[in-house]
């Protein structure tokens, strides 16, 4: 396991894997969206109608994983920095 043992090189790892995740939720969450606008998914207590939903909302589900990567990013850049 020589790969984990320079500095950094974890944080590395989660943010790739990270980068992968991020797309497949939100085409995930988008499908869902245009499934339930589409009438093939029923919600029965939706607090709101599907003609309200929009299938870019879905990209708001990436903002989260966008503010862990930007942590983990300066955290990767101060731990390689001193190294």
């Amino acid at each position: 396991m020589k790969f984990f043992k320079k500095p950094g090189r974890i944080l590395l790892t989660i943010m790739i894997i990270l980068a992968m995740i991020c797309p497949y939720r939100v085409h995930m969450y988008k499908t869902k969206i245009e499934e339930i606008q589409s009438g093939k998914l029923q919600i029965e207590d939706m607090p709101y109608a599907a003609s309200d939903l929009h299938p870019y909302s879905a990209y708001l589900m990436a903002i989260p994983y966008i503010i862990i990567e930007v942590t983990l990013l300066s955290l990767y850049y101060v731990r390689t920095r001193d190294a």
